[in-house]
């Protein structure tokens, strides 16, 4: 029976899997130097899939904050409006996972973890999400002037001007609950 050889690039690969299982070992020394190092560190090398993968993440901490706003709305209306930005919200994470299968060849796994949100008051709460909306907005439409591919850039635009309306509905919710 013939031994396989294992070579430099096996070495790279079994390292990154010690990284995500155990990242304070260092089983492979030898493969974080020299021209390797450069292959391990995902912003040297980044094709737009790590920005991807944290524009997945941000859809489904999306989610998971809509759903739990949901349980603090005051009213039945403010309930299924925040109901359908979670399902809007999911649906974008979906869609992401479908262009990061395109671009890689390999199903996206989400690194968070369920965690359990207090419930803010719910002025306060609008304001937060309604910041957040903003800024993901500002993100997708940066990420779609940098993109090189059309299709690509016409989803983040498309994901950018969701995000926007995402804000606006906020606002409103926000400007039926100040005291007036």
């Amino acid at each position: 029976m013939e031994k396989e050889r294992i070579t430099q690039e096996d070495y790279v690969r079994y390292d990154r899997v010690w990284q995500r299982v155990a990242p304070e070992l260092d089983p492979y020394p030898a493969v974080r130097q020299g021209a390797a190092a450069e292959e391990l560190c995902p912003a040297e090398r980044d094709d737009g899939t790590t920005q991807l993968a944290a524009f997945i993440d941000q859809a489904l901490a999306c989610r998971r904050a809509y759903l739990s706003a949901r349980r603090c709305a005051p009213t039945t209306a403010a309930r299924r409006t925040m109901q359908q930005l979670a399902e809007e919200s999911g649906a974008h994470a979906r869609r992401l996972m479908g262009l990061y299968y395109i671009l890689t060849g390999q199903c996206y796994r989400s690194h968070l973890c369920a965690a359990e949100s207090e419930c803010l008051p719910w002025c306060r709460l609008l304001r937060l999400r309604w910041q957040e909306a903003c800024y993901a907005a500002e993100g997708y439409r940066r990420a779609a002037d940098a993109a090189a591919d059309g299709c690509v850039q016409g989803i983040l635009l498309q994901m950018a001007e969701d995000q926007r309306r995402h804000a606006s509905v906020l606002l409103h919710l926000l400007e039926g609950n100040l005291p007036g």
